[in-house]
């Protein structure tokens, strides 16, 4: 498996753009009925009618959105539209929606016109993300919750398929839009600008072409406080159960004066305010042309291309206990407590122990390390997928078509993290120690420490380990009180003083202690070709069938994942070369044991322009103007680490590499049904598909624990440094499934239609899944020290992230609904949904006795109890065929123009809908209670008031959503369920067209500037929060 930054084939692009214009497709999706041909109206009422009327005539379940104008979805992004539709939940980073999911479940395809596109925010992931995708550059969104069986490319939960426009579906003659929008965030500093373009050229349906080109910026405000080592929307913080009995300074210390040791308090392993912004520059290109050859042929091409660049900037002010062995380092305050029966999970059984878990949500922390954290995540997200079809219709029985689709995507991200030490290191011990060199601190500028206390207040002597930093969770909020007076300082001369500052005040006392360099290159390519046929009988057999659609299809996928560590070259006091992860002042040199980082100030960055100060936290109190290395300084990640530190090579790490080809090919036959039943009509269809899948997938292993080889040269293994990539293994996993679709419904007269819908459905899962490989957590708080005095960070957990041996995901859908379109722009509709999982993926603990620690040796120390037993619990995932719980749920959506008011009045209209989803996963909670799906809500609702009247159009839209379970946070024995609160979000809009093609509009999102908060098990506990803003865009457009 070769391992490079594959550089994107432009000259591909240039390839499908040649195809877009000479070439051309009605490319339209399977379910989509025929189009007739009418002048085009925009806006929110003829928007709302197209949906209505796309619903209505679909021959499943279907929900659609339509655009408002050319280039313009109802809301500011294509995820922010879809929530709107019942039954879609959508998650969201830095305020702007990105993921979605269908009734509660993620594994989700998304198509372009109808067919499977690669997106470049999705790679490795079966889970939507649009990110990438320029709203500007999509006409419509159609969301099929049931497939019929010619639908040969649907996800396990539902298809999305994203429509851009085509010429044939235009006027005659031109037609153009150009449009320019400003866009200020209530919480920063930038004003963005988005441009786009659409040029479209209709030659009587017989030639036509159209190119949509978009560009624009989002400065977007996402700050973070709360727990250190979450990642947002995905896993909770760090955390520990520290035990009254061992878990303090001394043994058995009754923290709460109920007469016992045998309680345990929830602490957090450290504590964050977080600075930080998503820097994202979209660009989208969407060209296509049509080609009537003659009355039966009609030639298509399209080409569909998105670039993003995104930089995530953070600056965090972190107190932490560093891994420390006490991991009771907290006094709450006298009623800041919550107790809970002391439960925990052992060997697959729920037991109470005796005493109670308390968790504080304010307390005295005495803090082991306190440091600014910089964080620079780069990505380059950049997609092109092209399509070429020819439709055969001569008017006569028989229809067809041929298609050629090939996407090629790709998604670089590099991760440059950097903390800086207020602290001097006297509190853990960390100590610089240079090759025949006098030993310091590892920050000789740094503040020292105070003697450790118990929680009533009584010093302990001469356990000079800590900072006394004060924190606590309220209002929504986090609050801070550092100490200002008599602040040990250790001299050169290795005396100590005081100062009165306020901490972290003075930049002279900080020091880039430690940094990481870390990223991945994945690329994929995908090829499909698929023919269809459609033949219509002139009398339908049995008097039911009308027509027949058969087809088959092949498609290859490759995806290739190439995880690395940045490695600083070094040579260690004898002269071998290392190559080292960690950048760290007190990082031994493998063999020789001396530090290879001499400690840096912040007074040298600052000269080199490198340092800001900042005490912009919002949702923080209490901490003032503190500094950092400007993030937007490493904006090249690898440049920045090669200008500081030295030259670097890019080591491929072993559990992040593989390569993965996935062959499918389908058949499907499905029979068009229409007839008479009571009286009324009755119409459907009823087939099957076939899916014949085979998974080649190539995995890495890891080589010598002690070197590695790159470019020829062999290094030893530094501090930090995995295992490089050795062998490869290569395993095969191919299945086939039949797949039955039903779809009917019955007119119960002209306005009303009752659907019934039966799917059988299949989704694979994330590469990572398939090909990743294992992950080792390490701690140093098992107080094993090397020969030369460093510690030793000891194997206490992992993650075993591949398995490519998974079964397929398979599950029954079944939905019954009710529809009445009571005028053209109009409707009501309630309907049941059934889901039935047919196979289990779960997370099981496998106790392993392989698991080295990082001087190679197999210890497995277990955190809570502090014993060394041979075994490391690794997480693995595994799959098996079994039913799960079957879940239901109800969806029910209103739709009115009120054009029947008089006047005024008769502008206004209505956009409501609710979803009720109770479906539940495989997890487990802290009692033992099975928790929802991951990023389900059991409710929603949306309520949208529209106005369109004498030039102006005007929208206002409510989504609410309750608790989302976002995962299981598993911390030894225990096990937290981890949610989001409910939210509300709400938009607004108004456009006036003051000139005839002249629009100027008003944007506003997040209104009420909505957060998103965290927490584990209980509301109470708060793991994190985040807060965005509300962002206001003035845009003005002209059409032709």
């Amino acid at each position: 498996m070769s391992f490079q930054h594959k550089v994107f084939k432009l000259n591909l692009l240039s390839a499908g753009v040649i195809a877009a214009i000479i070439c051309p497709t009605s490319v339209s999706y399977a379910q989509e009925t025929e189009v007739t041909e009418e002048v085009v109206i925009y806006g929110i009422r003829s928007a709302t009618k197209n949906a209505i009327d796309t619903k209505r005539s679909a021959a499943s379940v279907v929900d659609a959105i339509s655009a408002t104008d050319i280039g313009k979805l109802p809301d500011a992004t294509i995820a922010d539209s879809l929530q709107r539709v019942p039954g879609i939940q959508i998650t969201r980073t830095g305020g702007e929606g990105t993921g979605v999911n269908i009734r509660g479940n993620t594994n989700v395809t998304t198509t372009l016109n109808g067919e499977q596109m690669l997106a470049a925010g999705s790679i490795t992931t079966v889970s939507p993300n649009f990110a990438d995708v320029p709203s500007t550059m999509v006409s419509g969104i159609e969301v099929f919750k049931s497939a019929e069986a010619k639908n040969v490319v649907s996800g396990l939960a539902g298809t999305i398929n994203l429509k851009t426009n085509r010429p044939f579906l235009l006027d005659n003659g031109f037609t153009a839009v150009g449009k320019i929008e400003a866009v200020q965030g209530a919480l920063g500093k930038e004003t963005d600008g988005n441009y786009s373009g659409f040029l479209g050229y209709n030659n009587d349906d017989k030639f036509g072409a159209s190119l949509n080109i978009s560009h624009g910026s989002a400065y977007l405000a996402d700050y973070w406080n709360g727990s250190q080592g979450g990642n947002p929307g995905r896993w909770s913080g760090w955390r520990n159960m520290a035990s009254e009995a061992t878990g303090y300074v001394v043994d058995d210390v009754d923290v709460n004066g109920d007469g016992d040791t045998n309680d345990a308090f929830y602490t957090f392993e450290g504590h964050q305010a977080a600075n930080r912004f998503i820097d994202r520059e979209r660009t989208g290109v969407n060209g296509s042309a049509q080609y009537k050859i003659n009355d039966a042929f009609e030639l298509t091409g399209d080409v569909f291309y998105t670039k993003l660049d995104e930089h995530i900037y953070m600056q965090a002010f972190v107190a932490e206990q560093s891994w420390q062995s006490i991991i009771g380092w907290a006094t709450p305050d006298e009623g800041a407590t919550k107790a809970y029966p002391n439960i925990v999970h052992r060997n697959g059984e729920v037991i109470t122990l005796p005493g109670n878990l308390y968790t504080m949500q304010s307390a005295l922390w005495q803090t082991r390390l306190v440091k600014t954290q910089n964080q620079t995540i780069a990505t380059e997200k950049e997609s092109l997928n092209t399509n070429l079809e020819l439709s055969f219709d001569n008017g006569g029985a028989f229809t067809g078509k041929v298609r050629w689709i090939h996407g090629e995507a790709v998604d670089d991200l590099a991760n440059s993290t950097v903390d800086s030490t207020l602290t001097d290191g006297s509190q853990i011990n960390d100590r610089y120690r240079p090759a025949g060199g006098t030993e310091t601190w590892a920050n000789p500028w740094g503040y020292g420490s105070f003697n450790a206390m118990l929680p009533d207040g009584t010093v302990v002597p001469d356990t000079a380990i800590q900072v006394p930093i004060h924190i606590a969770y309220s209002g929504s909020k986090q609050h801070w009180t550092l100490p200002n007076v008599n602040l040990p300082i250790t001299n050169a001369d290795g005396s100590v003083t005081t100062v009165n500052e306020i901490f972290g005040s003075n930049l002279n006392r900080y020091s880039p202690k430690s940094s990481n360099l870390t990223g991945t290159y994945s690329n994929a390519d995908l090829d499909i070709v698929r023919l269809d046929g459609s033949y219509e009988f002139d009398s339908a057999l049995f008097n039911t069938v009308t027509s027949i659609d058969v087809g088959i299809r092949r498609g290859e996928r490759n995806v290739e994942k190439d995880g690395w560590i940045g490695g600083l070259l070094r040579t260690n006091e004898y002269g071998d070369a290392f190559v080292a992860r960690w950048k760290d002042t007190v990082s031994p040199a493998p063999v020789t044991g001396e530090s290879y980082i001499e400690p840096i100030s912040f007074t040298e960055l600052n000269a080199m322009g490198m340092i800001k100060g900042i005490s912009d936290f919002h949702g923080t109190s209490g901490i003032g103007k503190v500094y950092f290395i400007d993030p937007e300084a490493m904006d090249d990640p690898v440049a920045w680490h090669e200008k500081i530190y030295g030259p670097h090579i890019l080591v491929p790490d072993a559990t992040h590499v593989y390569d993965i080809n996935d062959t499918t090919t389908s058949f499907y036959l499905q029979a068009n049904l229409e007839r008479e039943l009571f009286g009324r009509p009755f119409k459907g269809n009823v087939g099957f598909r076939y899916v014949e899948t085979e998974f080649t997938i190539e995995q890495s292993v890891a080589g010598s624990p002690a070197s590695v080889d790159i470019n020829g040269e062999t290094y030893l293994l530094g501090p930090g440094m995995v295992a490089s990539v050795g062998d490869s293994v290569t395993a095969i996993n191919s299945y086939d499934e039949i797949l039955p679709a039903i779809n009917l419904s019955l007119d119960l007269n002209d306005d009303q239609v009752l659907r019934f819908a039966f799917t059988k459905t299949i989704g694979t899962h994330d590469t990572d899944s398939l090909g990743g490989g294992l992950n080792v957590n390490r701690t140093n708080s098992c107080n094993i020290t090397r020969p030369n005095g460093g510690p030793v960070a000891c194997a206490n957990s992992g993650n075993q992230n591949g398995n490519p041996a998974l079964l397929p995901n398979l599950q029954y859908n079944a939905d019954i609904s009710y529809e009445w379109y009571f005028n053209e722009s109009s409707m009501v509709s309630v309907g049941l949904f059934w889901v039935q999982g047919l196979t289990k993926t779960e997370n099981r603990r496998i106790m392993r006795d392989d698991i080295v620690d990082d001087d190679g040796e197999v210890r497995g120390y277990n955190p809570e109890t502090g014993e060394f037993t041979g075994l490391v619990p690794i997480e693995s995932v595994v799959s098996f065929n079994e039913k799960g719980d079957a879940t239901n749920g109800l969806e029910i959506g209103y739709k009115q123009s009120l054009d029947f008011l008089p006047g005024f009045w008769s502008g206004f209209g209505v956009d409501a809908n609710f979803t009720y989803s109770p479906g539940e996963g495989s997890d487990t909670d802290y009692y033992g209670k099975k928790s929802p799906g991951i990023n389900n809500s059991e409710y929603q609702s949306n309520l949208a008031l529209w106005y369109e009247r004498d030039g102006i159009q005007a929208r206002i839209a409510h989504n609410y959503r309750s608790k989302m379970y976002i995962g299981r946070t598993i911390q030894g024995e225990y096990q937290f369920a981890f949610y989001q609160k409910p939210t509300n979000y709400i938009d607004a809009s108004i456009s006036y067209e003051f000139i005839e093609n002249m629009t100027v509009a008003l944007q506003v999102t997040n209104l009420t500037q909505e957060h998103q908060e965290l927490y584990n098990q209980w509301e109470s506990n708060v793991d994190s929060a985040f807060y965005n803003e509300r962002r206001t865009s003035l845009s003005f457009q002209v059409k032709y």
